[in-house]
């Protein structure tokens, strides 16, 4: 079996940073987090602060010469995908596996694009309650990486190396029967509870305490279980019940990350949620009233953060 030694990071957000810590602490491989000009002297200064601890990170910059990650870990925002493509591609070798953290289901795509299709296998994060405020991030729940090749071959040897490398670190990982459809599942999951509590200012005790949330997250999810059968992957509404359980499984005071781009006045990933439902919708000729109105909320609160004083 093949052993990934040499880890690059582009994303040191939420997740990102979480994931940052996990490695520093166990050594598991050697981690460096890619960044360029304020952002690296700012990194180099003032390292990642992750539940209280701080603790120094190797950067390295978007085009600094040196051997390809074994493993990159792409966990940016969707709108900063094609930007991220082009400063990876220094750390790409031919032995490099791609793993795209980013919600919505469109990634894996664009990164096969730039780099090929066998090198990037399928990923999503699910139960995590990270938050991050500036440069710091805190988390009760790191989550699970749901991950797998597109064949849904658990013996294929990039999943059997990461998987391997995830447990030497410490993160919790799994191999699912049919990555496909669990992508899709995260992605209604994002669409309802997401875009729900960004617009109500929900922290997640309000999905288990309030029913009017718990309703309107289950009308927008349920227009992707709609979609989902047009589109060969098939979810029902017993996988919109799945959703709640594991919220509250979740810090109560804990916020979606659109939610805390809301808050921080930060652009949000509404073009890959809502937008990509009410695309869906007009290219199967099906009704999606609930996102269509959730996406021009959620567009209305960027404008609003936009206008000054």
């Amino acid at each position: 079996m093949r052993t990934l030694e040499r880890v690059v990071l582009c994303g040191a957000g939420a997740v990102g940073s979480a994931y940052a810590e996990r490695f520093h602490d166990t050594g598991a491989a050697e981690l460096s987090i890619l960044a360029g000009g304020e952002r690296r002297e700012r990194l180099r200064r003032e390292g990642l602060t992750v539940n209280g601890r701080r603790f120094d990170v190797r950067c390295v910059a978007p085009g600094e010469p040196g051997p390809p990650a074994d493993l990159l870990l792409v966990a940016v925002k969707h709108h900063h995908l094609a930007a991220a493509i082009e400063d990876v591609r220094s750390s790409v070798g031919d032995e490099t596996i791609i793993l795209p953290l980013l919600n919505g289901i469109t990634s894996e795509a664009a990164l096969a694009r730039a780099f090929g299709a066998e090198k990037v296998l399928h990923a999503f994060v699910v139960g995590n309650d990270v938050v991050r405020e500036g440069t710091r991030t805190r988390y009760a729940n790191i989550g699970r990486l749901v991950f797998g090749a597109a064949s849904n071959d658990p013996a294929d040897p990039r999943v059997v190396a990461v998987e391997a490398l995830l447990e030497r670190a410490g993160i919790p990982a799994v191999v699912p029967a049919d990555i496909l459809r669990e992508q899709w599942w995260k992605f209604m999951l994002n669409v309802g509870v997401n875009q729900v509590s960004a617009i109500l200012r929900a922290p997640y005790r309000a999905f288990g305490a309030v029913p009017e949330v718990r309703e309107l997250t289950r009308a927008a999810a349920l227009e992707v279980v709609v979609l989902s059968a047009r589109e060969g992957i098939g979810l029902g509404p017993a996988d919109v019940d799945r959703i709640f359980p594991i919220l509250a499984t979740l810090a109560p005071d804990g916020k979606t990350s659109m939610l805390q781009d809301v808050e921080a006045g930060r652009k949000t990933e509404v073009e890959i949620f809502a937008g990509a439902v009410v695309e869906l919708g007009r290219r199967h000729g099906l009704p999606t009233p609930v996102n269509a109105l959730l996406g021009t909320m959620i567009a209305a609160l960027e404008r609003l953060a936009a206008i000054p004083g």
